[in-house]
């Protein structure tokens, strides 16, 4: 079984060249591998919905989004039960757990495609169990941050985070291969008839679930016999409770939401609105070239914030957002134009750069900006420094928790509110709309907070 450390000093130099950072590093790269999987996962049903008509499920449009909503707002809620039990249970234990219960998800997806008379609840208790991958990341990466000295906190979370992240990229890369081919011979059940146009081929739906169970068992034991769990820290709902009321915890809450929301929720949505604005384009070979740049792009994020400050790198994101959410209006198809597809790709393109980006930039501010916190409430009131960064670590990992749970609920908004405003509205221009007004607002407070000069919290 896991490791379990009695003494961890990452912030004393000698402890961590002698010892601290090769376990910190062997753990990191354990949480890099589960984070990855949970998220290929957590998105592969996206993957799959696209696809359900061809084959013969009866699903209407606000269906499909529906459908392609419910994993990230099941991850959200997920992600309050993750954000504390790893500290109870330890963080390299947990990270076996969390890992082995993907076999709920991949055997369910694959139960279910195979029966194009599968009733539409049941293909919503399907979509809510994908939602089980989304909740590692509350408690992957509030681990990890204990690992690693405040100096290298932002580069460490960034990897684990970005190349985690990657794992919607790699599903929407592998899925549409797998389920060309007869992986698993007889083993994985009858073909499905694929058919658009005069497009006709057969499919193996059921490889979107199925490729990923030995990847599922093979990182799992490798959790299990070498991740470490440090002191355990007994993180409570009281302590998210004890963040929450510290308005700063929300500021960061609404940057991360900004930004994380939107990889989640645009990743999510976009094979579906491609296909909806350009029905004539296949989109599907471009669905992963998004969610990859922004998973590259968060440890950029988080070298940012490390190096040029978490409140200016949030800022200058947002800000690219928001043109780019501009150019995607430009793009899009009206009465008297097709719109431009490529136009539309190279606005996406940029938009998932800058959330990476921002993604990296605004979660690693969380246990800057209380640590720093700590630190000037230690010196007003003359405590001990040593017990005031203790409660800052303490309180930062919480509101990073509930910076992660609140943000995940953005890749349920995204895609429900392009389902809602097409069905009234006959346009996704309204959603646009309210996601450049948010992109502005976030801009804003990531100024005035954390990167205007004058700012006690400049960080």
């Amino acid at each position: 079984m896991t490791v379990s450390i009695k003494r961890w000093e990452p912030e004393n130099p000698i402890f961590w060249l002698r010892r601290g950072r090769r376990i910190a590093n062997r753990n990191l790269w354990l949480s890099i591998l589960s984070l990855h999987l949970n998220f290929n996962i957590w998105m592969m049903w996206s993957m799959v919905v696209v696809n359900l008509p061809a084959v013969g499920f009866a699903l209407s449009n606000q269906q499909q989004f529906l459908l392609v909503s419910i994993p990230p707002l099941v991850g959200a809620l997920m992600r309050l039960l993750y954000s504390w039990i790893w500290s109870w249970v330890g963080g390299g234990l947990w990270l076996g757990i969390s890992t082995l219960l993907l076999l709920l998800p991949a055997v369910g997806v694959a139960a279910v495609v195979q029966d194009i008379s599968t009733p539409f609840p049941i293909l919503l208790l399907v979509s809510g169990l994908c939602g089980i991958g989304g909740g590692a990341s509350a408690s992957h990466l509030s681990n990890t941050s204990f690992f690693f000295p405040k100096a290298a906190k932002g580069l460490a979370m960034g990897l684990n985070a970005g190349l985690g992240n990657l794992g919607v990229s790699v599903a929407q890369l592998a899925i549409p291969v797998a389920i060309l081919l007869p992986l698993f011979g007889a083993a994985g059940g009858m073909p499905q008839i694929w058919g658009v146009g005069g497009a006709v081929h057969p499919v193996w739906l059921q490889n979107a679930g199925y490729l990923w169970l030995p990847f599922i068992v093979v990182i799992a034991l490798a959790c299990l016999l070498y991740a470490h769990d440090l002191p355990k820290l007994r993180i409570t709902p009281h302590d998210q409770l004890d963040a929450m009321r510290d308005p700063h915890t929300w500021y960061i809450c609404l940057l991360y939401m900004g930004s994380y929301g939107t990889f989640l929720g645009f990743a999510a949505a976009f094979p579906l609105l491609a296909r909806n604005m350009f029905p004539l384009i296949d989109v599907t070979p471009y669905a992963f070239i998004g969610p990859m740049i922004c998973a590259l792009s968060r440890p950029l994020g988080g070298w940012m914030g490390d190096h040029i400050g978490g409140g200016i790198a949030t800022m200058l994101s947002n800000g690219v957002m928001a043109l780019a959410t501009v150019g995607v209006y430009l793009s899009m198809p009206t009465a008297s134009s097709g719109g431009s597809f490529w136009l539309f790709l190279a606005m996406f393109q940029l938009i998932f750069f800058a959330a990476g980006v921002g993604n990296g930039s605004s979660f690693q501010l969380a246990p800057k900006v209380f640590l720093l916190q700590a630190g000037q409430q230690a010196k007003a009131a003359g405590l001990n420094v040593a017990e005031a960064y203790a409660r800052g670590g303490r309180r930062g990992a919480s509101a990073m928790n509930v910076s992660s749970v609140m943000a995940a609920f953005g890749g349920f908004v995204i895609p429900k509110s392009f389902g809602s405003a097409l069905a009234a509205f006959g346009s996704f221009l309204p959603a646009f709309g309210m996601f450049f007004v948010f992109y502005l607002v976030s801009m804003l407070v990531a100024w005035w907070q954390y990167s205007r000069p004058g700012s006690r919290m400049r960080c």
